[in-house]
């Protein structure tokens, strides 16, 4: 593998589980406020904790795409020149990545919590990384192969939606499963 590559997955691996688990506790840190509760978890509920990956892997990708745009020089002089030369679908990449780290989330949970009956916070831990871990996977795999890219509008505008349903879905959950904290 690229190392270049790597080391830009394994920040963003890193970058994303950390900011991710501070995250967790932002919303009581401000004091319940409301901005803060439209990108933090308001709740316990698995809706509210998909939030831990989609918005810090989106914070990466954003600042990461904006800098390889910047990027000048030829790919020996600078990493980010290197990686948006060799690796055009990058950007795309991290947003398909996004969005199946986000959505394995309840996937993970529910499978887990259903076979063994309850949920154990030592695997809810566990399974976010493996989320973000996946979202990584699935960023590393499209920035190879530019597979995705006939379908970059429809990834594109899932993944506004996305962030528009946690936003409207913070303010006003539906009364689905998803969105009650199941202890």
């Amino acid at each position: 593998m690229d190392k270049k590559l790597l080391l830009y997955l394994i920040t963003g691996i890193i970058f994303t589980f950390l900011a991710g688990t501070l995250l967790h506790f932002a919303y009581e840190w401000s004091g319940t406020n409301f901005w803060v509760g439209l990108f933090a978890p308001v709740s316990e509920s698995t809706w509210e904790h998909m939030k831990l990956l989609f918005f810090p892997m989106l914070i990466y990708s954003m600042v990461s795409c904006i800098l390889f745009r910047r990027a000048q020089g030829s790919p020996n002089e600078s990493p980010l020149a290197y990686l948006k030369h060799n690796y055009p679908c990058i950007c795309l990449g991290n947003a398909l990545g996004i969005l199946l780290g986000t959505s394995s989330i309840p996937v993970f949970f529910y499978t887990y919590s259903g076979i063994l009956g309850a949920h154990c916070l030592f695997l809810d831990i566990v399974l976010f990384l493996c989320s973000v871990i996946l979202g990584f996977i699935c960023t590393y795999r499209t920035a190879r192969t530019c597979s995705a890219r006939k379908y970059a509008g429809l990834i594109y505008a899932a993944l506004a939606v996305f962030a528009l349903c946690f936003f409207v879905f913070t303010v006003y959950p539906p009364d689905l499963g998803i969105f009650i904290f199941m202890s």
